[in-house]
């Protein structure tokens, strides 16, 4: 009877009453104080809006890039925010939300020397860094590593997102993309391979896309849609609550997989 009466209790702050029956106030303002690191916010930026309306409140934002109008497909930026920064605009966007939101931001792009002076002191790490940016997204997960940080990997396939959970003890992404060729390339390869032999979920359309991008991945940068964001936004926020609160979560290679195909 604890339980149920602990479950039913609403939250203090007016803004989190319609979380009752799924959050407890305990839970509530646990995650209010985690404190999430994000490296990169293009993609990161959705998932950012459903972890604050969530009820988490405290944030890092790494990211040196500005917003581009081919950015407002899928991100959460408008037309105003186009050529500014993007850990800036978030930043007000967040605040816009949840005035009582902590964010700190660097509008810098990682390098792998500079990683452990942002990242220290953070409880969970969104590794959102672009596929194409060199060694860095590795770095961050070993850094992460050395630190005791657990680190999400979110990932949006379009009419998909998906999410891989790394932890200190876990296996890494690192062990296997690096020797293998490009990381978003290897990612999709992976997750195919553990779908393969799944009868109850047809990836036709996955496997159509994967070879049609491998064609062109020289030329094109990663198609995404909005839908694979808010898929991916949901999940990296399920994976961080868990996480918060000592709840058993998927490591790599193991996937959070949604499809709407």
């Amino acid at each position: 009877m604890k339980t149920i009466k602990a479950i039913s209790e609403m939250h203090d702050s007016e803004r989190y009453h319609k979380n009752v029956l799924y959050i407890t106030p305990e839970q509530q303002d646990k995650i209010k104080d985690i404190k999430i690191v994000f490296g990169g916010v293009g993609l990161g930026s959705v998932i950012a809006e459903s972890l604050l309306r969530l009820g988490f409140e405290n944030f890092v934002f790494i990211d040196g890039d500005e917003v581009e109008t081919s950015n407002l497909n899928r991100q959460n930026y408008t037309e105003e925010h186009i050529n500014t920064s993007k850990v800036a605009s978030i930043t007000q966007r967040l605040t816009a939300i949840n005035p009582e939101v902590k964010v700190t931001y660097h509008h810098v792009f990682l390098e792998p020397d500079t990683i452990e002076n942002y990242v220290k002191g953070c409880d969970i790490a969104i590794n959102a860094i672009d596929f194409d940016t060199l060694q860095t997204p590795f770095v961050f997960d070993e850094c992460c590593k050395a630190l005791g940080i657990p680190v999400i990997h979110p990932l949006n396939f379009g009419w998909a997102g998906a999410a891989y959970v790394v932890t200190p003890t876990s296996e890494q992404i690192y062990d296997v993309a690096r020797s293998t060729g490009r990381f978003e390339l290897v990612l999709i390869q992976n997750m195919l391979n553990y779908f393969e032999n799944r009868k109850d979920i047809d990836l036709s359309w996955f496997y159509a896309f994967y070879e049609a991008y491998k064609a062109k991945s020289k030329e094109i940068t990663p198609p995404q849609l909005i839908v694979g964001s808010h898929i991916a936004a949901a999940l990296v926020t399920n994976i961080a609550f868990s996480l918060s609160n000592n709840l058993p979560v998927k490591t790599y290679p193991e996937p959070y997989f949604l499809s709407t195909r």
